[in-house]
């Protein structure tokens, strides 16, 4: 327990309470991201059970066609000067970020659609 609690940055009390029986804890969204990660697994999976741990996207479901390419451009500027002029984000952080994108799932992609919007209202009724 002590390896995989330091493996996803959580403390051991808390992997403990989310096996123990007599508690109702659940992993938190940055624990699940960071378990997915640490154990190359999909949110998919790990939430749902659904496919395979290490289902990869066919090469078919990975090509962006030439449209999609240059919508996938324009978003990206739209971002990187959002982002740069409101967070200091750079556009390396940004192709990262698509990056990755790029290599989820369709419900992993709804999954995380799903968390940044969370993220964006949860950091907007702190402000």
């Amino acid at each position: 327990m002590a390896e995989f609690s330091y493996e996803i940055h959580v403390s051991p009390g808390n992997v403990g309470d989310w096996e123990s029986e007599k508690r109702s804890s659940t992993p938190g969204t940055k624990a699940l991201v960071a378990i997915a990660e640490a154990y190359n697994v999909s949110l998919d999976w790990l939430l749902l059970g659904k496919d395979g741990p290490f289902t990869k996207p066919s090469k078919e479901e990975m090509m962006i066609g030439e449209e999609e390419e240059k919508d996938v451009q324009l978003q990206k500027q739209q971002l990187n000067y959002s982002f740069e002029t409101e967070h200091q984000i750079t556009s390396l952080e940004l192709d990262h970020l698509l990056s990755i994108a790029r290599e989820l799932s369709d419900t992993d992609i709804h999954l995380l659609s799903q968390l940044a919007a969370r993220i964006k209202d949860l950091s907007a009724s702190k402000h």
